[in-house]
């Protein structure tokens, strides 16, 4: 189960996790529950572009993970990569706005250089089961990609609810 790691037991869903996950859903990612519903061990959300894999993954409430995984060969696990060219690891507002600001995959500024990918993006193949898969629906989905390719601009996280 998440965890809060200020605490020792199993804690509900923060209002502000659970703003962040609204927040990614609209913004067209698609949102991984790992384990029961009731209590997840993990919960991972990603946007995919061409050649790219955007996730942000939750395992403590107090602690998220997010990155650019580059697309290398036909499958990429976004519950255990290997290799990352961006990467930011902090509490979750910050780590949301990090991800929700990162420029487009195609813009010139664009993160490429490989490095190893940190162990907070990492779900053992234990804990991912059951899963439970929400998909985006494809407008928010082009919406996205559509207000990255927009030069010079950013994005607080409440300008980004619909």
């Amino acid at each position: 189960m998440i965890r809060n790691t200020n605490t020792s037991g199993p804690v509900g869903l923060p209002a502000m996790v659970e703003e962040l996950l609204i927040d990614v859903v609209a913004d067209g990612f698609t949102l991984h529950c790992c384990g029961p519903k009731a209590a997840p061990n993990a919960l991972v959300a990603s946007y995919e572009w061409n050649h790219y894999i955007d996730p942000l993954t939750i395992r403590t409430f107090d602690r998220v993970t997010t990155a650019r995984l580059p697309k290398r060969s036909k499958r990429v696990d976004i519950f255990v990569p290997q290799i990352v060219v961006w990467a930011y690891e902090g509490p979750p507002q910050q780590a949301l706005r990090a991800l929700l600001n990162l420029v487009h995959s195609d813009h010139p500024d664009a993160p490429i250089s490989d490095y190893p990918a940190p162990a907070g993006l990492h779900v053992p193949r234990t804990q991912q089961r059951p899963m439970t898969i929400r998909l985006p629906s494809p407008t928010p989905a082009t919406a996205r990609a559509t207000r990255l390719a927009t030069p010079c601009r950013t994005y607080s996280v409440s300008t980004i609810r619909k």
